[in-house]
């Protein structure tokens, strides 16, 4: 019987506080496997989700076990989770038409279905919002008439960035 090896992928290694995070055993060669989080809770499965409370670094562990516990493997990973900033999309002239979909950092983000007064707040029906660690992005959105509005934001922790596109 050849010896465990430890291993195992993670859906976002960059998650925001309370979010949700997938961790799925990738280990060959394990009979059995054993996860070990930061807050100390240990489970046995093979495909887990933990949210993280706080921001800062923590270390994911998995052990991987032969039948008969004499050996064993560990694979352990990092994951920075964050203090999440937002960008909230949004027109306010019927001049554009509508359905505006946005893309941000290459991904599609949502589409704009109507017009908003004044400035929207993160979150609000008429918007787009997105959620994410601080840093600079790229958006893209794109009207009904092929208009086009590409560029970039800063997303710090505690903020909102509201993005208006017209």
């Amino acid at each position: 019987e050849d010896d465990p090896v430890a291993s195992f992928s993670v859906s976002n290694f960059t998650p925001i506080i309370n979010e949700n995070v997938t961790f799925t055993n990738t280990s060959k060669n394990a009979h059995h496997v054993k996860w070990t989080f930061p807050d100390g809770n240990t489970s046995g499965g093979n495909t887990l989700s933990y949210s993280f409370k706080g921001s800062g670094i923590y270390n994911v562990k998995l052990e991987a076990f032969d039948k008969n516990e004499t050996l064993k493997d560990v694979h352990e990973e990092s994951i920075s989770v964050c203090v999440s900033g937002k960008a909230v999309f949004y027109a306010d002239s019927v001049t554009f038409k509508t359905p505006i979909n946005i893309s941000f950092n290459g991904a599609f983000a949502g589409t704009i279905t109507t017009f908003t007064q004044g400035v929207p707040v993160c979150g609000q029906l008429s918007a787009i919002t997105v959620e994410i660690c601080p840093g600079t992005y790229t958006y893209e959105a794109t009207d009904a008439n092929n208009k086009v509005w590409k560029n970039s934001v800063k997303i710090t922790a505690n903020s909102c960035v509201a993005i208006k596109l017209n």
